[in-house]
């Protein structure tokens, strides 16, 4: 097993996924703004979906059917009606706009 294990990491990517890989990552649609019912239990396809991992101690993830603190968490997507720019990337797109020609493109 060891010969396998390298002792020196050659290269590390960071990217964006695409809207179509995240949609295939995700466990879960979430198509309501809504977080629990009026029991007081999370609400599928919801904000709290238990299949994104729970916070409830006394109730296991849907995805993993582990236990609060044992699961990692999973992601869902939510289908916006336009496209928006996420906040963190604001400074970013900003400078990549201004390294741009505007006559040529």
């Amino acid at each position: 097993m060891s010969k396998f294990i390298k002792s020196k990491i050659d290269s590390i990517e960071f990217r964006m996924l695409s809207p179509k890989m995240i949609k295939r990552m995700a466990v879960a649609k979430i198509i309501t703004p809504d977080t629990h019912d009026t029991d007081g239990y999370p609400i599928k396809s919801g904000l709290m979906d238990p299949r994104l991992g729970v916070i409830d101690p006394g109730l296991r993830c849907r995805t993993c059917k582990s236990k609060m603190g044992e699961c990692p968490g999973h992601f869902g997507f939510i289908d916006l009606a336009r496209p928006v720019i996420h906040v963190g990337f604001n400074k970013l797109i900003y400078n990549v706009l201004r390294g741009t020609c505007r006559p040529c493109g």
